[in-house]
């Protein structure tokens, strides 16, 4: 779960900094993609998808926001890095390597990496996480066709997806895999 949440970190520092100026959105820029590199390093090296699509995504938002200045692409930044979650989610999942599973394998001794619990629950997860970044996707679309959906409500609605996510990872597994063994256990005494 920590080294999860590490991975989300550029991220976190991106929304937290990322303003209404173009000096502001720079900086989150420019603090993402070092951020992306210098913490993520051993991840990156070990091909984590998260990470790499991380890294993949703010050298992209450097070059055209920070070195090109495209405004069509700082206008839908939002849009775009929310886009960016959703994807590298659910490519996690085509490619039948769910990004939850790669940060679980590092918790979990590697007698269980091959448990259908195991591969369960980094699914659950894995496609959790997309869907919250899709409604993250969802509210950023909203937020710019009606104007009246701005200011703190539009702010809250936009943290709220990922905040319950940090909580559903933190709790789902344990609560499945004792539902599930107590689904086995009553299997074996029928």
């Amino acid at each position: 779960m920590k080294s999860l949440i590490q991975s989300f970190l550029p991220w976190i520092l991106y929304f937290a900094i990322v303003g209404s100026t173009q000096k502001q959105l720079d900086i989150a820029i420019c603090v993402a993609a070092f951020t992306s590199i210098a913490f993520e390093i051993s991840s990156l090296k070990k091909g984590f998808v998260l990470s790499w699509g991380t890294l993949i995504f703010f050298i992209f938002l450097f070059i055209s926001v920070v070195i090109f200045r495209s405004a069509l692409v700082a206008k839908y930044e939002w849009v775009f890095s929310n886009g960016m979650l959703a994807l590298i989610a659910w490519v996690s999942i085509l490619i039948k390597q769910p990004f939850t599973f790669q940060y679980a394998k590092e918790e979990v001794s590697p007698e269980y990496w091959n448990s259908l619990l195991f591969i369960r629950i980094n699914y659950i997860l894995s496609a959790t996480w997309g869907m919250l970044f899709l409604i993250g996707l969802m509210l950023n679309v909203i937020h710019i066709n009606v104007l009246a959906f701005s200011g703190w409500g539009y702010e809250l609605s936009t943290f709220l997806p990922s905040i319950f996510g940090i909580w559903f990872t933190s709790w789902f597994p344990e609560w499945y895999k004792k539902r599930y063994l107590a689904k086995l256990e009553g299997e074996e005494k029928k």
